[in-house]
């Protein structure tokens, strides 16, 4: 019955439902309308600050009913044949709630005609605008003076300006910074409400962008180049534009130009977490700042870093996702590890257990994908006791990985490494593993790469600290539950809350996915539901709903 409604023109759907059955998720993450904002309610005054942005709430006889009546949002209620006392008998209103409208049973188990009933009268309001609820009065909202000035100045703007977002950093596709933007500039392309405006030249090289991708950003990429123009004679000068601007942040909260906006929003994805006072107040400068993890916005919540709000990264659905591997490596047992390699990452805790694993079963091959274009964040991974020196760098700036490995007791032909990547290469090469491992000591996000893998549906292993917090349970991937503390480093000398995964542990996962094959796939197919409501086109369009009430 629902699935008429979904399919209705002009109309996207917020799941308000806190949880829900694996089969219903599944089936509602199939869906494109459909956005699932209820998993990450955490109260009911989360799940009303949503149903304030709704234009219309259909539900059943539940406490969402009654919030949005109380709320005075329309609200359309599904009512069963024999339904509470409360909603009285043969009425299509309620007395407690103006702004409700009822659809009733005529008959025990007749759902088709109440359905039937809320598809028409949901075509009738998009078809004549009706007013959500005919029985409720609309009154003229009266803007005091001053608003009404303010009204009438906007109309000086031209239209263009008022709708373009500004983005402060550069586009790349082979860094998790220069991926969001790349998805963030995409998704405000398709969005008729917006326009991207980059202010910093893209990094990339030719022949390393998705041909598609490059067709629809070079419009944008040559508004960047007239900007540039317009702005050389300013170099070295503050810079006021007179439009919002999403500013990429570290930990320090500085940025990379003199640029400020009529809105500065920052995004931040921090590990560090020790802040300074003079960090703490440059923080202030942000209208808002938008955070990548449960645990990093707890950081800054403790820190009284305000005002913030939570949006996840996101994944992109026609690179990763399921489908069959080509079996280049034959019988052999694949395990993936992906992300720069640095002390962060913890990518000593996997040669340490592969190098343990691979003994026990040679046909054991470990991808790698560790290029780390800063290679000095690489100090710290030689101290921890878990494998010998660095490795170094040759003339082209590629890190020898294969050489390093053979020095910690890996041999050459149980690794491959594929240096650097576009990111819409990655899914393919992921989809040729058995098995991916992150045992990051921290991430102020929620680990890009992890994602990937889980939207493809493969076996996942993923420490339970920080960041991945987010995207970790039982049902879907492996965690690493036995976290030790971490000893600071001079790069991150604030590590509260990282954690220090037990190789063993690691092992042990590893073999888990080795004996039950059909554990590990039940998993990745509930894995590849969970990744369908985290994919950027929804996780852009969260984001754009807290924006609009900034900018």
């Amino acid at each position: 019955y629902l699935q008429e409604i979904l399919s209705i023109d002009q109309t996207n759907f917020y799941l308000l439902q806190k949880e829900a059955s694996p089969t219903d998720l599944e089936w509602l993450n199939s869906q494109t309308q459909v956005y699932n904002n209820g998993s990450s309610f955490n109260d009911l005054a989360d799940t009303a600050a949503a149903i304030q942005q709704l234009d219309l709430v259909i539900t059943i006889d539940t406490v969402i009913a009654h919030l949005a009546g109380a709320l005075g949002k329309s609200v359309w209620v599904i009512l069963n044949f024999d339904s509470d006392w409360r909603w009285m008998l043969d009425r299509n209103d309620s007395p407690w709630y103006p702004t409700a409208r009822l659809f009733r049973q005529g008959k025990i188990g007749d759902w088709e005609n109440v359905f039937e009933q809320v598809g028409e009268s949901l075509k009738n309001l998009l078809d004549n605008n009706y007013p959500t609820n005919k029985n409720s009065e609309i009154k003229p909202i009266k803007l005091p003076e001053e608003a009404i000035k303010k009204s009438d100045n906007l109309k000086n703007y031209t239209s263009d300006i008022m709708n373009k977002i500004a983005i402060n950093w550069p586009l790349n596709p082979m860094t998790g910074w220069g991926i969001y933007g790349i998805n963030l500039t995409l998704q405000l392309l398709q969005n008729p409400k917006y326009e991207p405006l980059l202010l910093i030249p893209p990094s990339i090289q030719p022949g390393i962008l998705n041909p598609l991708h490059q067709a629809l950003l070079n419009p944008a990429f040559d508004a960047q180049k007239n900007l540039q123009n317009q702005l050389k004679n300013h170099r070295g000068k503050k810079i006021n534009l007179n439009l919002p601007i999403l500013q990429a942040l570290g930990s320090n909260f500085s940025v990379s130009n003199n640029i400020v906006g009529t809105k500065n929003i920052g995004i931040i994805f921090s590990e560090n977490t020790q802040f300074t006072s003079e960090q703490i107040n440059r923080s202030k400068a942000y209208d808002l700042i938008i955070t990548g993890s449960t645990w990093n916005t707890k950081i800054l919540e403790n820190n009284s870093i305000k005002p913030i709000q939570k949006v996840l990264q996101g994944i992109d659905q026609t690179i990763f996702h399921p489908a069959p591997k080509s079996n280049i490596f034959g019988d052999r047992f694949v395990v993936f590890s992906g992300g720069k390699l640095e002390y962060r990452k913890g990518q000593d805790i996997v040669i340490a257990a592969f190098k343990i694993f691979q003994k026990r079963y040679p046909e054991a091959l470990l991808i790698t994908a560790w290029h780390n274009f800063w290679p000095q964040f690489m100090v710290g991974i030689e101290q921890t006791g878990n494998v010998v020196g660095l490795p170094k760098i040759s003339q082209n700036k590629r890190l020898q990985i294969t050489e390093w490995l053979l020095e910690n007791d890996i041999p050459s032909n149980a690794v491959i490494d594929v240096g650097p990547i576009p990111n819409y290469m990655v899914g393919q090469i992921l989809r040729e593993a058995d098995v991916a491992v992150f045992t990051n000591r921290c991430e102020g996000g929620t680990n890009l790469v992890a994602m990937e893998s889980l939207a493809c549906g493969i076996p996942t292993i993923i420490s339970a600290n920080t960041g991945h917090l987010d995207i970790i349970n039982n049902s879907h991937c492996y965690p690493l539950y036995n976290q030790k503390s971490v000893k600071p480093t001079p790069q991150f000398p604030g590590v509260d809350g990282w954690g220090e995964s037990d190789v063993e542990e690691v092992v042990e996962m590893l073999e888990k996915v080795y004996f039950d094959r059909e554990d590990a796939q039940l998993r990745s197919k509930t894995a590849v539901s969970f990744m369908q409501d985290l994919t950027w086109e929804k996780q852009i369009q969260r984001l754009l709903i807290i924006l609009q009430n900034i900018i």
